[in-house]
């Protein structure tokens, strides 16, 4: 791409970089003194493999942090570069099918509809109101007719508690199913950093979709609740960083959705997905609707 291209990078911790896709994925990558590691590797839209590269000469591990078309759509991009593609144990199976067309064409549409709705706000804010931040701006779509996202079997299965030493920092496996039922989160008790994945987003949580389960996810988020995190960071959306505060407010959200303490409304998710809107105070909970329910 021309311009500024399809990634923002920039450095959001010592040694810990965000690759974003702005407005689709955020990929993190960490380096450490003899290995790097690359959670999660985006869209497939834009040569991640290159980004990476301009950071860091290191052995490169490669982990999903879930089997969605949209954090492993990089892999292929890295198949010359990675040591290992890691994945949890739960997903080993769920990794070897490409994505269909028909996926792909309607993610398409949903981005070409965002940066159309992101450059009238964009236009609102230059006005004067300061609404949007051009160091993330939501990017012009390329052409995606050749797009693809191709299946890359995992070399490696993570298992909860396993420890990933990078030289000089390591980082524990949580699975943290409920979002998918292979996900997982990193963390790095050192410095109080947690790669989130879908376990922490700061917009719409997917608890609705094929695999997902509310109860899960409630759980493992009030496990997320219970650590001492000082920085998470999240999966998708602009805002791509919380505190401590933001993970106990998800946790308490799914709390009150499990415990049936929230008044849904019908709704439809981006694909058109009938789902149930749960709304907090700056972000939503979607969940299946149940068979009766007529909010």
């Amino acid at each position: 791409m021309s311009g500024r291209g399809w990634f923002s990078v920039r450095e959001v911790a010592p040694g810990a970089f965000l690759i974003a896709e702005p407005g689709h994925v955020n990929s993190y990558l960490i380096v450490g003194d003899e290995l790097a590691l690359l959670y999660d590797t985006g869209m497939g839209i834009g040569d991640i493999a290159r980004e990476v590269r301009a950071l860091t000469s290191l052995p490169l591990l490669v982990v999903n942090s879930h089997h969605h078309y949209d954090h492993r759509g990089g892999n292929a991009s890295l198949l010359g570069d990675a040591k290992d593609f890691a994945v949890h144990e739960a997903g080993a199976a769920l990794h070897g099918e490409p994505a269909p067309r028909e996926w792909l064409e309607g993610y398409g549409h949903i981005a070409h509809e965002m940066r159309h709705r992101y450059t009238e706000l964009s236009a609102l804010s230059a006005e004067g109101f300061f609404l949007t931040d051009s160091r993330i701006e939501v990017r012009p779509v390329p052409d995606l007719t050749q797009w693809r996202i191709d299946a890359v079997r995992p070399t490696r299965l993570l298992r909860e508690g396993e420890r990933l030493d990078l030289g000089g920092r390591t980082l524990s496996v949580l699975h943290t199913p409920g979002h998918s039922p292979d996900g997982i989160c990193l963390w790095e008790p050192g410095t109080g950093m947690l790669l989130a994945g879908d376990t922490l987003i700061s917009g719409t949580f997917f608890a609705h979709v094929p695999g997902a389960d509310v109860a899960a996810f409630a759980a493992s988020t009030r496990r997320l609740a219970e650590l001492p995190v000082r920085t998470a960071l999240l999966g998708h959306n602009l805002r791509h960083r919380e505190g401590h505060y933001f993970v106990g407010r998800v946790a308490e959200a799914f709390d009150r959705v499990v415990r049936g303490r929230t008044r849904p409304v019908r709704r439809r998710d981006m694909f058109g997905a009938p789902a149930l809107w749960h709304d907090f105070d700056g972000f939503a909970v979607l969940t299946a609707p149940e068979s009766g329910e007529s909010k």
